[in-house]
């Protein structure tokens, strides 16, 4: 009889030892890291925002982020990853004001709103990780004050949520490494949000004095103040196929290409107005009066799906690879006459033969223009928007100043590729 319980004693510790750790770790694998989540290992597969995660989920992601919300939206984040099957980086916004985190009363509301937000959800098995800030040293704030007050509310939620990883996340920027791996050192894992220099991240991480993993928890095109300009200094924004390019190539090369790394989220896994309303979003809009779409993919969606699942798609987007202005690409700053048509000519195709219809739309330059990724309002359209089934259309703008024409292509199957040029009418 006594060798009966001690045989079943040892089966339950046996389980025990090798039951998975519950919730998200960081283990360390070789000069990488590893992370696991409920004992599986887990590459993060994510992408920046919660639309279409249905979307997201079919494509093989695996998590989502936010940056930032109250109680009640974060049950409504969480709800809606488990229905995909994603996991959570929940943000916890913090301001980029140095002034104040020295403000004891606001530290005071912001550590007992970060615990009441951790005690909430420290056993919420969908969120992964707190994301503390975003890019909040971009204005200067770099220093001990910032990042000090960074790891105290680290410390805190880590107490509460042990079984949930707590992150911070900084832009493209090596001395605020530095400063976290001074002042921050609770930190389990650092985002950084990198985009035309994203095949540097690997060696500004390793010539920095932070040693821990970190993921690439925003990144995509070429930013607008990282392109050409034309002489008026209108930011030439990339066509949708040369995106898709680089989302792939960007992957393959940065995301997966250092140990260190544990995965990333891709932006935007929907739709923003940022100097244009197509630069960063990775789908198209909705509901704007008189513009026919209807929140459609674009190739940046079909990058991803490849990249992630390591699979052909089935159907791919229009492949757009130019647009010109009376025979001027963008990078020649076309120019034309008030009350004068002029021709705009797009170069597209389709891999599968579809049909493709051509909208076009003429909007005022945008000149109401946000910080760091804040709001801005959509530019003024001009005229109306029309249709063609050639990839050419005739426009006059008769008032002086700076526009934008867009194209969008769609091909009748969720896609819809987009390209736009810069025009100073004189």
């Amino acid at each position: 009889m006594r060798i009966r319980y001690i045989l079943a004693a040892l089966a339950c510790l046996t389980a025990v030892a090798c039951a998975p750790e519950p919730g998200a770790v960081i283990k360390k694998r070789g000069d990488g890291f590893e992370l696991r989540i409920d004992g599986e290992p887990t590459f993060i597969k994510g992408v920046g925002g919660t639309n279409r995660l249905d979307v997201a989920s079919a494509a093989s992601a695996n998590a989502c982020r936010t940056w930032g919300g109250n109680i009640e939206s974060v049950k409504r984040t969480s709800a809606l990853a488990a229905e995909n099957g994603m996991r959570v980086m929940q943000g916890i916004s913090l301001p980029k004001d140095e002034a104040k985190y020295h403000d004891a009363e606001w530290r005071a509301k912001t550590l007992e709103s970060c615990r009441e937000l951790a005690t909430t959800f420290k056993d919420d098995p969908n969120i992964f990780c707190w994301g503390i800030g975003n890019e909040v040293q971009l204005s200067g704030a770099n220093g001990e004050a910032v990042w000090g007050f960074v790891e105290e509310l680290a410390v805190a939620i880590k107490e509460i949520a042990p079984r949930q990883l707590v992150s911070t996340v900084v832009s493209h920027d090596k001395s605020a490494l530095d400063s976290i791996a001074r002042y921050a050192p609770s930190l389990d894992v650092v985002g950084i949000n990198s985009y035309g220099p994203i095949l540097e991240v690997k060696d500004m991480v390793a010539s920095s004095d932070y040693k821990g993993p970190y993921m690439i928890t925003e990144w995509g095109p070429t930013g607008w103040w990282e392109t050409d300009k034309t002489t008026w200094e209108a930011s030439i924004e990339q066509t949708s196929d040369e995106k898709r390019q680089v989302y792939e190539s960007r992957y393959n090369g940065a995301v997966l290409g250092d140990e260190r790394c544990i995965g990333s989220f891709v932006f935007l896994w929907g739709q923003k107005e940022e100097r244009t309303p197509t630069w960063f979003s990775m789908f198209v809009e909705s509901e704007v009066e008189g513009l026919p779409l209807e929140g459609e993919k674009t190739p940046m969606v079909e990058a991803m799906q490849r990249v992630w699942s390591g699979q052909e798609p089935k159907e791919t987007a229009p492949v757009v690879t130019a647009i010109a202005i009376d025979g001027k690409r963008p990078v020649e700053s076309p120019t034309v006459g008030a009350g004068k048509a002029f021709k705009v000519d797009v170069t597209a195709t389709d891999r599968e033969q579809n049909e493709l219809t051509y909208i076009w739309e003429v909007l005022h330059e945008a000149t109401v223009l946000g910080f760091g990724g804040s709001y801005e309002p959509r530019p003024e359209r001009y005229g109306e928007v029309f249709t063609t089934n050639t990839p050419s259309a005739e426009i006059t703008i008769s008032d002086k100043g700076n526009y934008r024409v867009y194209a969008y292509v769609k091909d009748g199957t969720g896609f819809v590729s987009t390209v736009n040029s810069p025009v100073q009418v004189k």
